[in-house]
């Protein structure tokens, strides 16, 4: 097998660690989990918060791990503390204790946030396939999605049972993305070696770097907003489907079909962009988001779901053109770092934002906290496509 074909055959592993990424039998039931432990709704989100904190805190010195290292090292590592957080959370009965397993997850989440892109997208550019990204990075996705979907029906029906199983049956999952992550060969594209600079030096030219890309900050700060709300909106699913009188049986299957509708959104990324372009295809985005939440707080009725499937397909659909963008204005050497940096910069906004509509939520209700989270959403985004609009000095614009 030549060097190539090897490098080319990351791409079929690839496809099976995002799969067993999103090996998590819990998802469905999870706020489920928290409030038979005794969490309300503002607790849950100051969880969450804590882990948006962790992330923000390890997120940019794992992507310089990942940059001077290797993606694959990275990758390990990331495996291995979300086998370790996993199991901290089936062992866990209360707040301390699932605080304590978020912080650890985090740090999974960090050393393969960024390191997975960037390993996928140097793999690809190695052998001259760069061009594949969005159709790949939106096949890899969907496979996750069809995951979460098998395992989100399997979790759901096991929940009334046992809701603490469903962790353990994710350690599982979590074990084989470790062994998948083992068999990945480090992918080295030509002309863009690794850097050689003191780790601050490099850590600071990938700031100055952020600041000083516009094209990325814009895309920083678009993905931030999206974060925000994506997350909150996520934890709120549970509760809405059991306002809305859907028994906990079906919560499984219907998570389940959430994520076939983000794999039809992530299957479709690359031929929408390419019929709408950069410009539509980001308004797309930003029409859907803050009008679904808005529409789901008005209606606690069981067609209500529409509006979560819609933002599922947002789910799918963004990902990989967010990614496609970001990835075309980012030099190799930096990649994993910057990636990091808007992962962080998510997990930044949502930390300091997200308890504030668990609060709305418990203290008003849950209508409340989604008007108040879709006309946000519309704010933000506004002023975010105003600026865009009238700032200096923009090549190559993105919208």
């Amino acid at each position: 097998m030549t060097v190539a074909e090897k490098i080319l055959s990351n791409v079929k592993k690839f496809y099976w660690f995002s799969f067993f990424s999103e090996w998590v039998f819990w998802i469905p039931v999870v706020v489920l989990f928290w409030q038979k432990n005794g969490l309300n709704l503002t607790q849950i989100m100051v969880l969450q918060a804590v882990f948006a904190l962790a992330v923000v805190i390890l997120e940019v010195p794992t992507g310089v791990v990942a940059d001077r290292l290797g993606r694959k090292k990275s990758l390990l590592l990331g495996a291995a503390f979300r086998i370790i957080g996993f199991t901290a959370y089936a062992l866990g009965f209360n707040f301390g204790q699932f605080m304590v397993a978020e912080v650890i997850l985090a740090g999974g989440a960090s050393f393969i946030s960024g390191a997975d892109t960037a390993f996928l997208y140097d793999s690809l550019k190695q052998v001259n396939k760069e061009s594949q990204f969005k159709k790949v990075r939106g096949h890899s996705n969907s496979l996750g999605y069809l995951a979460a979907a098998l395992t989100s029906i399997v979790g759901g029906v096991i929940a009334v049972y046992s809701l603490r199983l469903t962790w353990w049956l994710s350690v599982v999952g979590m074990i084989c993305l470790f062994l998948v992550a083992l068999t990945f060969i480090e992918a080295k594209p030509a002309n863009e070696p690794r850097p050689k600079e003191s780790y601050l030096k490099h850590l600071a030219d990938c700031f100055k770097e952020s600041l000083h890309n516009k094209n990325f900050l814009f895309l920083l700060f678009f993905y931030s907003i999206l974060t925000l709300f994506a997350r909150v909106s996520l934890w709120f699913y549970q509760p809405y489907m059991k306002v809305s009188g859907l028994d906990i049986v079906y919560f499984g299957i219907v998570w389940a079909s959430f994520n076939l509708f983000a794999i039809s959104g992530g299957k479709a990324a690359d031929r929408i962009e390419r019929y709408l372009g950069e410009h539509k295809s980001l308004w797309l985005i930003v029409m859907i988001m803050p009008l679904s939440l808005v529409f789901m707080s008005q209606w606690f009725v069981i067609w209500g779901l529409v509006f979560i499937f819609l933002q599922q397909f947002v789910r799918g659909f963004a990902a990989p053109v967010l990614e496609d963008f970001t990835h075309h204005h980012l030099p190799a050497a930096k990649r994993a770092t910057l990636m990091s940096i808007r992962n962080m910069a998510g997990s930044l906004v949502f930390a300091i934002l997200g308890p504030a509509f668990g609060y709305l939520a418990d203290t008003y209700s849950l209508s409340t906290a989604l008007v108040v989270a879709g006309v946000s959403c519309f704010i933000l985004f506004a002023a975010l496509l105003i600026w865009n609009r009238y700032r200096d000095n923009f090549k190559n614009v993105v919208i």
